[in-house]
């Protein structure tokens, strides 16, 4: 789908190499009211897909994304439910799709893919957990083998953009008595130098987050890691497991080594002018967890930095004029009884 595109161009003074400020577990930031800079989207089209079971910026509820959606509509955005069936639609500046608990079929796959090849743009958050059921019928909480890493859609990403995310979930142990693995945690580990992360000055909350694997000397394409955990963290392949029995250890050659762990990843096609976000995590960006604010309904986002994220990188994926601005205020959030990550993740993890 060829169309022009302004690129962004960053204003700010640049910043070497990879900024690690901290990284803590369940220790979230009270930012006092801050107004931050966000790029205008007039009559930009953005089609979510909904057809496997994904977060829906048309869902009021904790595990929607109508506050993402209410955001992007303030800012000028026009937003679509896609329709699978068809091709994806030439008019469409920016597909999302916020993680499905169900594999992209075939036909989807392929429309998606020529949609990039297009010069397409696509906001993907993945899950690492998905709720099942047992033999009695009781809920239980799996490892999602929607999207692996080595096949269908990610097959292709990584052959093409060198990037995919891992079939784990970032984790690390608790300092205190049991050695529990935390997966609910604040970071403030970003690249700087990237326009989606330029500025970025408060946490980023993950509740249970994939880690994302990127490659990137590939010749044709800019890769760029945004987002990193600690370096504390590995790749834990078998946490279903430990929800069950509570022990868990990391297995040389199946988990992830342990290290700074990439969360977010951007890739661009210079040629095309295909842009991807791919972050490890759905509900980095859902009403009730990473957009949760206190009151609700407000915009006393506990996690500001969520926020900011997603705007820029909504901004980035369909070249926003960066000339075409408004500030948007964020009140000090009000008391809130959960105002952490919640530790254990199988809560973070429950819608």
């Amino acid at each position: 789908m060829p169309r022009s595109r302004v690129f962004l161009k960053s204003q700010i003074a640049i910043i070497v190499g990879l900024i690690v400020i901290s990284v803590t577990v369940g220790s979230p930031i009270f930012a006092g009211t801050a107004a931050q800079s966000a790029h205008r989207l007039d009559g930009v089209r953005i089609y979510f897909a909904e057809s496997n079971k994904e977060a829906s910026p048309f869902d009021r509820g904790d595990t929607g994304l109508s506050r993402l959606g209410g955001l992007l509509q303030n800012l000028g955005a026009q937003l679509y439910s896609l329709d699978w069936r068809r091709d994806i639609p030439a008019d469409a500046d920016l597909v999302v799709i916020a993680g499905p608990w169900k594999d992209l079929g075939p036909d989807q796959t392929a429309r998606l893919w020529a949609y990039l090849s297009g010069g397409g743009s696509l906001l993907l958050l993945v899950e690492p957990l998905v709720w099942g059921t047992t033999v009695d019928g009781a809920p239980v909480l799996e490892m999602n083998d929607v999207l692996a890493s080595d096949k269908g859609f990610f097959e292709l990403t990584w052959a093409n953009y060198g990037i995919r995310a891992r079939d784990d979930i970032v984790v690390t142990e608790s300092t205190a008595a049991g050695g529990d693995l935390l997966s609910d945690f604040t970071t403030t580990s970003v690249d700087a130098n990237h326009a989606i992360t330029a500025g970025l000055e408060n946490e980023l909350a993950f509740f249970g987050s994939r880690s994302v694997e990127f490659d990137a000397s590939v010749p044709t394409f800019h890769t760029t890691p945004l987002v990193f955990s600690g370096d504390n963290y590995y790749g834990e392949s078998s946490y279903a497991d430990y929800l069950q029995n509570h022990t868990a250890e990391f297995n040389v050659g199946v988990d992830t080594p342990r290290g700074f762990q990439a969360l977010a990843v951007a890739a661009e096609d210079p040629t095309t002018a295909a842009r991807i976000v791919l972050v490890g995590d759905r509900e980095f960006a859902t009403n009730g967890a990473g957009l949760q604010s206190s009151p609700p309904s407000s915009a006393g986002f506990l996690y500001p930095g969520n926020v900011r994220f997603l705007l820029n990188a909504v901004a980035w994926l369909v070249g926003a004029d960066t000339s075409e601005t408004v500030e948007l205020a964020f009140p000090t959030p009000g008391p809130t009884a959960t105002a952490t990550p919640m530790v254990p993740a199988v809560t973070g993890n429950s819608g």
